[in-house]
């Protein structure tokens, strides 16, 4: 019986201003699911594996994500699962987001469903409850449809348009253990209510690194992801070494440096295609800068496209 396998990359949801709104999608690292019909119906992962297996809460994402699916179409096939974890869990490199993506992915296409990888978002993002205890769309909709993302609420829910984005980022991932719940932890200490000044200024730089992403202006966007005023603030001081990695980063030539969704990880925008050696000059300044932890690892990220789909006998 065939395997369809779909493959989705980490991403990193925000960029400083755009809190639940932007993301993208970066080829650091990847998750792959790999479905097949069962004979027992319902969904089960049957196998985790790869790098990151350990700490992943046995991908349970994936399966609430497909869950979702087959609530929703009334679909009662039996599906298995087989989750390979490359993306670093709960670092802020949308983990998992990242299986839920490649799970949808990849049952679609198992069971020849048609649906738009616009729609599948949606039920990506009901397995990010497992880690978040919320649905929310960032992370999973870079992993999903590629490059950079914005995802707005309109009328009759959820409207994702794509930017395109040639850039290169240093991404560094501080080894430190994190809370269970992390991003549950990260949501609690953001404030209910801000200012409207403060309010009208982020809206505006997250606008602008949209803009600055369709005319290819990197210094303006660096500038901009650089300037939260509302969620980085307040989670800056429960990530080890901020500001020794901030600083780090721009010393070494970074254009723009944010939080990586709700953390640890850091990224640095470094330039543009091409520029490698400069990102990993970046990459190693911002490792080296984190004293304060059990290690780091460094990477060199370019935007990546949409998930992948292959099938194997």
């Amino acid at each position: 019986m065939a395997w369809v396998r779909a493959r989705a990359y980490s991403s990193s949801a925000n960029l400083g201003p755009g809190f639940d709104v932007l993301s993208v999608a970066l080829d650091a690292y990847y998750d792959e699911v790999e479905a097949r019909l069962s004979s027992e119906p319902g969904v089960r992962v049957v196998s985790v594996e790869g790098p990151y297996a350990e700490g992943s809460g046995g991908a349970a994402s994936a399966a609430r994500a497909v869950e979702a699916l087959f609530s929703s179409l009334g679909v009662d096939d039996g599906v298995e699962l087989r989750v390979y974890k490359g993306v670093p869990p709960g670092r802020g490199l949308g983990s998992s987001g990242a299986s839920a993506a490649a799970a949808v992915v990849a049952v679609n296409e198992l069971l020849g469903l048609g649906l738009s990888r616009e729609s599948l978002v949606g039920f990506a993002g009901e397995g990010e409850r497992v880690s978040a205890g919320v649905a929310h769309y960032d992370n999973v909709a870079a992993s999903i449809l590629g490059g950079m993302v914005v995802a707005s609420q309109g009328r009759d829910g959820l409207k994702l348009f794509t930017a395109p984005l040639n850039a290169l980022f240093a991404v560094v991932t501080p080894l430190y253990p994190v809370p269970e719940g992390k991003t549950g932890v990260m949501r609690s200490v953001l404030p209910g209510e801000v200012p409207l000044g403060v309010a009208v200024r982020n809206a505006g730089r997250a606008a602008g690194i949209v803009a600055a992403a369709f005319t290819g202006d990197l210094e303006a966007l660096g500038e901009l992801m650089s300037l939260d005023e509302i969620v980085e603030p307040r989670r800056a001081p429960h990530v080890r070494c901020y500001r020794e990695v901030r600083e780090a980063a721009f010393n070494a030539g970074a254009l723009g440096f944010a939080l990586s969704g709700a953390g640890p990880s850091m990224i640095a925008l470094a330039g543009a295609p091409g520029d490698e050696a400069r990102a990993r000059a970046i990459a190693e300044a911002m490792r080296d800068a984190c004293t304060c932890c059990e290690g780091a690892l460094a990477a060199v990220a370019g935007v990546a496209g949409p998930a992948e789909v292959t099938v194997r006998g």
